[in-house]
């Protein structure tokens, strides 16, 4: 005969219950928050991706001497700054990641990589492609946001190149394979709603396997990006970036032999 629980062992037993639904909860809670805390920290590169951009634009447009190019040159390091704090956002995000018992990879240097660069390396960068070549390569950019589209285009045809675009990872395929033989390069943003960059790589090179890709994101390298970072002909630049970084990344890729 099986004996019936007496009332302190039926309170223990609910105690114990209260107690792991209360560790889930706040398991649940702090996921949630490093969620909402690392789409923060994407939503806020995009936006100075997009300042940024028209900063880069606006300072190949603008001689050196003319006041304005140092006023320029001072809003491109408040920048740096804001981006600093996204850093920031993303180590604190990172830690209770880590708390968790995962793995998180570390952040990309874009602005490092950048500092090392000679200060004239925009202006000498510009123009590699209509020297080296008469003809014009053909960039496909894919973001999910309108406004990076736009400055997007517009710096990568500072940089000498015929620009298309697509908002979608779908679409980029569909244009890729109409437009086949006729594309020298995609950049991908990463997170995209539907098939995000990393799909889409895939996807793109079923159609060709001597695709050539620079994946583009607000958020800092995972897994599967530093797998697809093993690939050949790919690369990775972090929002924000400016037109020299962008410049200095699009001429590696395409002097990159195809398999």
């Amino acid at each position: 005969m099986v004996e019936t629980p007496t009332y302190r062992e039926l309170e223990k037993k609910i105690a114990a219950l209260e107690a792991e639904l209360d560790a889930l909860r706040i398991k649940e809670v702090k996921k949630e928050r490093n969620r909402i805390l690392g789409r923060v920290a994407h939503e806020f590169n995009n936006l100075m991706m997009v300042i940024q951009g028209n900063i880069s634009i606006m300072l190949h447009d603008t001689e050196r001497d003319d006041p304005t190019y140092d006023r320029l040159k001072n809003m491109e390091r408040y920048i740096k700054s804001g981006t600093r704090l996204t850093e920031k956002l993303l180590d604190y995000v990172e830690k209770n990641v880590e708390a968790e018992g995962k793995s998180i990879s570390l952040a990309y240097a874009a602005e490092e990589r950048e500092a090392s660069a000679p200060r004239s390396t925009a202006r000498r960068g510009m123009d590699i492609y209509r020297q080296a070549s008469q003809e014009k390569y053909r960039v496909l950019l894919v973001d999910d946001e309108e406004l990076i589209l736009d400055v997007g285009g517009q710096m990568l045809a500072k940089i000498g190149l015929d620009v298309m675009t697509a908002d979608n990872g779908v679409s980029a395929v569909e244009m890729y394979k109409q437009e086949k033989g006729k594309i020298d390069l995609v950049i991908l943003d990463l997170i995209m709603p539907g098939i995000d960059g990393i799909d889409t790589y895939h996807l793109l090179k079923e159609i060709d396997p001597d695709v050539k890709v620079l994946i583009s994101s607000g958020y800092r390298k995972d897994a599967r990006v530093e797998t697809f970072l093993k690939e050949p002909c790919s690369g990775f630049i972090k929002k924000p970036f400016s037109l020299s970084l962008l410049s200095d990344e699009v001429r590696k890729l395409l002097r990159t032999p195809s398999a």
